[in-house]
């Protein structure tokens, strides 16, 4: 066959692999969050670099007869370059931290060998002549046949195992060092193993066994990572819990010390109270139970509404956040609200990066309005019709400049700043069916983040 031939051939085998590639990815990472047209172009851009690259490649390889190395020499180099190219890919469309990518793309590649072995199984043979007739439909069989159904039965297998739960968690724990080394030598001990159990290896150029071995091993150290990690979470949640249950138990007992105060008034009030009504003077008396109600408004019933409000707040997380940020606010006497109109019990976004936006957003709100009498800080959210609606309005003192806003390094506050929004793009941009917007209205400046559920 010729070079351009051959080109062709693995041009249609490189494209099958990065369907199932993508099919694999999809099943870890979930959907592509398009961020925009140049992230789309970019995307595209890097499959088929991929494509035409290994396609070259494996044909030069093929030509030259580095396919024929001793131990499959040409084979492991390939399968490093693959590996490299996948991390690339992901590392593109995902934009997931080179770590992951790594980790992710050799996964992948094991999970390639189990679909290709899977397919092989059913095959008697495994050399073909592709100058004889039946040795090249026989090829074609297993090549766009059989292999397209083992790959099928390998995605099946992510979708049933619950393998997108199983990686978050892993990658919420982040990846250690020596599981990235032993992932990134899979190649070599791939075919050391092959060698070492096999000795047919030699001839056969593969034993079926040796992905399969290591898919396992695979799994188990994520299941393991898994449980460390949800173990880890416990911990972090009843540290949260017991520091909430702190939080709680000091404002209820500064509530109570506010009804005590409240209550050794009322005697005296009343007794105001009753004199006006002796005399006959209504307005007077009007105004006096106005004046009194909005006494126990401001020690009391302000209080208790807040405690209402968080109630209806049931992720631990961004509860333990709003307790952390009410405590600093009432250390510098910054006025604020919180109004949840609906009891919120999740959302689609990682609670530890809806921690770390609505915390940028507060922080922003807190600078503006710190050491200002007048200063008004209202937060809202409301889960309702398919989406979650997280809302931050403070007073507005400093004029700001809407096309730079989000840009690193640009704040109303001066040089040196402007890192936080930024950082909430940021994290934002690794979800779809996010919409973050700015405004200012009636002197407030308004920063809200709306998450489609469904």
């Amino acid at each position: 066959m010729t070079f351009f031939e051959v080109f062709c051939g693995n041009m249609l085998s490189v494209s099958m692999e990065m369907i199932f590639y993508l099919a694999a990815a999809r099943q870890l990472f979930g959907r592509i969050p398009f961020k925009n047209r140049k992230h789309l172009w970019n995307i595209i851009g890097a499959l088929l670099a991929y494509l035409l690259y290994f396609a070259l490649a494996a044909t030069i390889f093929l030509k030259s007869g580095l396919f024929s190395w001793p131990h499959n020499g040409g084979e492991v180099i390939i399968s490093y370059a693959i590996i490299f190219g996948l991390m690339l890919v992901l590392k593109t469309s995902y934009q997931k931290p080179f770590k992951v990518c790594l980790a992710t793309s050799v996964f992948m590649r094991i999970l390639y060998d189990v679909g290709w072995n899977l397919a092989d199984v059913c095959t008697p043979d495994r050399f073909y002549n592709l100058s004889i007739m039946s040795d090249r439909r026989a090829y074609l069989f297993f090549e766009w046949i059989l292999l397209p159904m083992g790959f099928c039965a390998v995605i099946l297998l992510l979708n049933k195992t619950n393998s997108r739960e199983l990686f978050r968690q892993w990658e919420e724990q982040k990846p250690k060092t020596g599981v990235l080394v032993f992932l990134g030598l899979y190649p070599i001990l791939s075919q050391t193993i092959q060698e070492v159990v096999d000795i047919s290896a030699r001839e056969m150029g593969y034993n079926p066994a040796t992905s399969v071995i290591f898919l396992l091993i695979v799994y188990m150290i994520f299941i393991y990572t898994g449980r460390e990690g949800i173990q880890q979470k416990r911990i972090e949640d009843q540290s949260v819990s017991l520091s909430q249950q702190g939080a709680y138990i000091e404002n209820l007992e500064g509530l109570q010390r506010e009804v005590r105060k409240f209550r050794h008034d009322f005697k005296n009030m009343m007794s105001g109270m009753y004199l006006q009504a002796e005399e006959g003077n209504l307005e007077a008396l009007q105004n006096y139970i106005h004046e009194m109600t909005e006494d126990f408004d401001l020690q009391v019933g302000s209080q208790i509404r807040l405690m209402n409000q968080l109630a209806n707040i049931r992720v631990t997380e961004v509860k333990g956040l709003f307790l952390e940020k009410m405590k600093t606010m009432q250390e510098e006497e910054i006025h604020w609200e919180l109004e949840v109109l609906k009891p919120f019990e999740s959302t689609r976004i990682r609670s530890t990066d809806l921690c770390r936006c609505l915390g940028i957003l507060l922080d922003n709100a807190m600078e503006e309005v710190q050491g200002r009498k007048d200063g008004q800080i209202h937060i809202m959210i409301s889960s309702q019709s398919g989406y979650t609606t997280f809302r931050v309005k403070n007073t507005l003192y400093s004029a700001v400049d809407f096309h730079r806003i989000g840009t690193p390094g640009y704040s109303t506050k001066g040089k040196g700043r402007g890192i936080g929004l930024d950082n909430y793009k940021n994290i934002l941009g690794k979800y779809d069916k996010t919409l973050p917007l700015t405004t200012i209205q009636d002197g407030y400046f308004i920063q809200e983040l709306k998450v489609q559920e469904m």
